[in-house]
């Protein structure tokens, strides 16, 4: 197994549960920031993931 494929999967898992708690407790309006907020917190941690496994090779 891949270390980076590890890494991502927890790192995705982490953000799925953490939006899954903030989107049962916030109201219509917050969600959709929190959806976009979340998007582009996947994007930028794919990246470091993909930083660090140039820097591994």
């Amino acid at each position: 197994m891949q270390m980076q494929a590890i890494a991502k999967g927890m790192a995705v898992g982490a953000a799925a549960g953490m939006l899954g708690y903030l989107v049962s407790s916030a109201s219509s309006g917050e969600k959709s920031k929190l959806k976009r907020r979340t998007v582009k917190a996947a994007h930028a941690i794919g990246a470091v993931m993909d930083s660090v496994a140039e820097l591994l090779h």
